[in-house]
């Protein structure tokens, strides 16, 4: 599944999308998400609040992102690496690559070697 950010992510755009894959996955299992990024800012305050603070499983099986800019790509490792310290990783994957192609390959990689589930 494919999506496009636009500007900073907000919290309640964070929860809308939440509520969407959620209901997806319900519908089709396991998710792996394309996330185009080129036209995005970041994260609001409230939004990265809310990541860092996140203790439950995500609602994806991986996420690659394309086309994040420096800030982007720094703001998101930090928010993953420090929920990791603190023992709140998700076990997912998630990566970012510089073009849709790269990207679709890793996602493609990914659903043909599924993690087990924890």
């Amino acid at each position: 599944m494919k999506f496009v950010l636009k500007g900073p992510l907000e919290h309640a755009e964070m929860l809308a999308i939440r509520a969407r894959l959620e209901a997806l996955r319900n519908l089709q299992g396991p998710l792996y998400l394309l996330g185009d990024v080129r036209q995005s800012t970041g994260y609001s305050l409230e939004a990265r609040q809310a990541i860092g603070a996140e203790t439950g499983r995500v609602l994806y099986a991986a996420v690659a992102f394309f086309g994040a800019s420096f800030n982007m790509r720094t703001v998101s490792s930090m928010i993953l690496r420090a929920n990791s310290i603190l023992g709140r990783s998700t076990g997912t994957q998630a990566v970012f690559k510089d073009t849709e192609e790269e990207a679709r390959a890793w996602l493609a990689e990914q659903r043909a070697n599924p993690e087990p589930a924890a």
